[in-house]
């Protein structure tokens, strides 16, 4: 049986077409207007050239991929939780949402401009901007819950640690970086770094977070951790 339904009035159903629209949100964008990682949000580490661990003793607990790059070296001299995924469909996702994040972080407005290190500083959720690199060289602290997104002009170097505190979380902290990442011998770093081109580690750093380049490749020193938050 055929049931007559009222009709809806164009005007009416445009503005319930556009409430329904807000409420669902834009799937591109996290919590606090952020961008999503997306598909490489599973990633420990994903390069785009190349990904190699010198060893003798890593530890990934996370996913592994490189694309467009095919070349993956150490492993399983150092040991991964995840999967890996090799110039393959899933790995190209995960590269292209993380183009996206990566132009999405830069994109954002700056709040803050920071000096070229941030050691010995104590920081609120916020974005934090520097046209050159941004050194970390000492503790950095960050206190507050929220999104810390820091933008670098070109390189990133941590040579001492981040300390959360306060309700920061590691998963809420970016660092969107201009060219290369170099995480320095016994850092210790947190947060989600995006690199333009390449992350290196030395022996016995450890990352809170994810390692993600998308042009160049990442190297794994000895002693590496890399944990997801």
């Amino acid at each position: 049986m055929l049931v007559n339904l009222p009709r809806i009035p164009l005007p009416f159903a445009v503005a319930f077409a556009v409430l329904l629209l807000a409420a669902c949100g834009d799937s591109s964008t996290g919590p606090g207007g952020v961008p999503s990682l997306g598909a490489a949000q599973t990633y420990g580490v994903l390069a785009g050239t190349a990904v190699s661990c010198v060893g003798p003793v890593g530890t990934i607990s996370a996913d592994v991929g490189v694309s467009p790059g095919s070349a993956i070296t150490g492993f399983p001299t150092c040991t991964i939780s995840g999967t890996q995924n090799i110039a393959n469909a899933t790995a190209g996702t995960a590269q292209g949402d993380l183009t996206t994040a990566y132009n999405g972080l830069k994109g954002l407005a700056c709040g803050t401009t920071i000096s070229a290190d941030l050691g010995g500083t104590t920081l609120a959720p916020g974005v934090y901007c520097s046209a050159s690199s941004i050194g970390l060289t000492g503790a950095l602290t960050l206190s507050g819950s929220g999104n810390y997104v820091f933008q670098a002009g070109s390189g990133l170097t941590v040579a001492g640690s981040v300390v959360l505190a306060n309700g920061a979380d590691a998963k809420n902290v970016y660092w969107q970086v201009g060219s290369s990442a170099t995480l320095g011998t016994g850092s210790t770093m947190k947060g989600n770094i995006l690199a333009l081109s390449s992350v290196t580690f030395n022996a016995n750093a450890t990352l809170l977070g994810r390692a993600l380049a998308r042009n160049g490749a990442l190297s794994l020193g000895s002693n590496n951790t890399i944990t997801l938050p």
